[in-house]
């Protein structure tokens, strides 16, 4: 059988499981795993193509809105802002999750590691489909 999710599934599965992994349900996600999977949903969402960059274009934009009230703000600074957010207010592991894919997708768009770690999730997904 073959299974082709293709980069934007990759990246609608991780949300799903993040979503319904830290509902307090039968099976609950460590911090550890919530952070690494919406790390690699967020690189995932910058990889992927229309219509799932949408989800990418929306955070890039949203930061966009954020960079015009606070002129020479960066998308890196918006992402250090998303980081301080939930590393000082008190959030629930949802909010930590889905903060993390907006996290990752700013930083993966502003360049550094997590833009190689998304271009890493191109490239495994180019070569496995």
């Amino acid at each position: 059988m073959d299974l082709h999710l293709g980069i934007g599934g990759v990246a609608l599965g991780l949300t799903v499981v993040l979503w319904f992994g830290t509902s307090g349900g039968r099976k609950t996600l460590s911090w550890g795993w919530a952070l690494f999977l919406s790390m690699t949903a967020g690189c995932a969402f910058k990889a992927a193509g229309p219509p799932f960059s949408w989800i990418s274009d929306l955070v890039t934009d949203g930061l966009g809105m954020l960079g015009e009230a606070v002129p020479n703000m960066t998308t890196a600074g918006a992402a250090v802002v998303v980081a301080l957010l939930v590393l000082f207010k008190k959030m629930a592991l949802r909010g930590v999750a889905m903060s993390g894919i907006v996290f990752f997708t700013a930083a993966s768009a502003a360049g550094g590691y997590f833009e190689w770690y998304a271009q890493a999730i191109e490239r495994m997904a180019t070569y496995w489909a």
